[in-house]
């Protein structure tokens, strides 16, 4: 992601966080703040201008699957990377 975004200056894109269904729906949607926001801080890390990336988690609203099995709630937590700007 950050090669692609270097390859693409004026990209800008949006980290969205997701979890899985276990624990309660606020301490969810704050790990899915932080996983989203981990990421994008590695990508600064990478050499991204911050100013390209925003960030917001989802909590388990937006789950991939349903289902309460390890390869289903593996699924389920994840980032997505959403392009919310392009030239």
């Amino acid at each position: 992601v950050a090669a692609t975004l270097r390859n693409h200056a004026t990209l800008s894109v949006r980290v969205e966080g997701h979890c899985d269904d276990r624990g309660s729906e606020e301490y969810n949607l704050e790990l899915s703040r932080a996983r989203a926001r981990a990421v994008l801080d590695r990508l600064v890390v990478l050499g991204i201008d911050a100013g390209r990336l925003s960030y917001e988690g989802f909590g388990r609203s937006r789950r991939l699957v349903e289902g309460t099995s390890a390869a289903a709630r593996a699924k389920n937590r994840r980032v997505e990377f959403v392009i919310v700007a392009a030239p």
